[in-house]
């Protein structure tokens, strides 16, 4: 006899339904396939949600990397102000083939709640299986996914989809069932591609979500800053806006100054004295107004003579949430990268706004402004 019958009335099999506790994106202890496009910046996401697990819980997390090498991973982490105690803490091990009990043990023993695997396509190789064939994804999953589920750790495997838009549907590359064998997909679209210097902007679609938590179609939108001489990355997750047209931009820089000047005013000031108190671009500056507006940060009231009069109400940017992430870590031991990434916030503020400034030109010339 193969069979038994189980009672589901029995308390081992009670499981209690839980938010996602990372980022409001991931979940604790489940299988997670995060897929894209080249240069959906999938790599940067992930470690981005590694780095918030180190700070906001002091748990870790292992990197098992196919992609990117050690060199590379490390210059990403610190771009992104990993501090050298937190890298001595990503797990990153060495792969020569699948991983077997003592290779999982190894992860779990030492603090490991979530294991990115980087990419796919490498994790498959090394195991001489093809992610084409139903039965090798059955096998993968066998191999690398479960063991670490199975021991509480949360998995994001990263995939990629196929170049071809009208065959890409929402699956990665290969077998459908890599998504048919996960919790939770979620697939990152670049909308604004980051560059040194520059603003980027990913946004987070759900695929699949069994916990049935999250936000459709649009979990979130990851906003990116780059400082234009270290590469230093801030970022921070947002509530994916869907009234904004795909790649909608705001001068977040301008915004932060516009408020932060309402801020100190005790009555409503005029837009125009906004515009002559804060130093940037006029149409810019205006178009941080009218967001700052939108957005409920700021109110506008009908002067004298038809003024337009701002007052402020919200600070922003908003009260840090669990998931805004600075390239200059809250640790005292920051790297130079990290202490490069805080001047933006400084001594180097006009050195910044005069990048910002040249950006928010080209931009404005590609969307017709000016």
């Amino acid at each position: 006899m193969n069979w038994r019958l189980l009672n589901l009335a029995s308390p081992q099999f009670e499981q209690k339904p839980e938010p996602p506790s990372l980022c409001d994106l991931i979940y604790s202890g489940r299988r997670h396939l995060l897929s894209g496009l080249p240069e959906a910046n999938k790599t940067l996401f992930a470690l981005i949600l590694g780095l918030e697990l180190l700070r906001s819980s002091g748990d870790t997390f292992a990197m098992i990397d196919f992609e990117s090498g050690p060199e590379a991973t490390r210059l990403m982490l610190t771009e992104l102000g990993a501090t050298k105690d937190e890298l001595e803490r990503v797990l990153y091990p060495e792969i020569e083939g699948p991983p077997d009990a003592t290779d999982i043990g190894m992860l779990v023993d030492a603090g490991a709640k979530l294991a990115i695997i980087d990419a796919a396509i490498g994790a498959y190789d090394a195991s001489g299986l093809d992610d084409n064939k139903r039965q090798d994804a059955e096998k993968f999953g066998l191999s690398w996914i479960d063991p670490l589920w199975q021991r509480g750790v949360a998995t994001v495997l990263i995939d990629h989809v196929v170049k071809s838009a009208e065959s890409r549907g929402k699956f990665a590359i290969g077998s459908e069932r890599k998504a048919g064998r996960t919790d939770v997909h979620l697939g990152l679209e670049a909308k604004l591609q980051l560059t040194r210097g520059t603003h980027g902007l990913v946004r987070v679609t759900v695929h699949k979500d069994r916990p049935g938590w999250l936000t459709r179609p649009h979990a979130a939108d990851l906003d990116l800053q780059s400082d234009p001489e270290t590469h230093a990355i801030r970022w921070e997750f947002k509530q994916a806006d869907a009234d904004q047209e795909p790649g909608h931009w705001r001068p977040t820089e301008l915004m932060t100054k516009v408020s932060a000047y309402l801020e100190e005013q005790a009555e409503p000031v005029s837009r125009n004295t906004v515009e002559h108190a804060i130093k940037g671009t006029a149409t810019y500056v205006r178009q941080a107004m009218t967001e700052l507006v939108t957005a409920g940060h700021a109110e506008e009231i009908a002067g004298s003579r038809g003024s337009r009069l701002l007052r402020f109400l919200t600070p922003f940017p908003p009260t840090a949430s669990d998931c805004v992430g600075t390239a200059s870590a809250t640790q005292s031991d920051s790297l130079a990268t990290a202490s490069s990434a805080s001047a933006l916030l400084t001594d180097d503020a006009d050195a910044v706004d005069e990048a910002e400034i040249d950006r928010l030109d080209r931009v404005g010339q590609k969307l017709g402004l000016t």
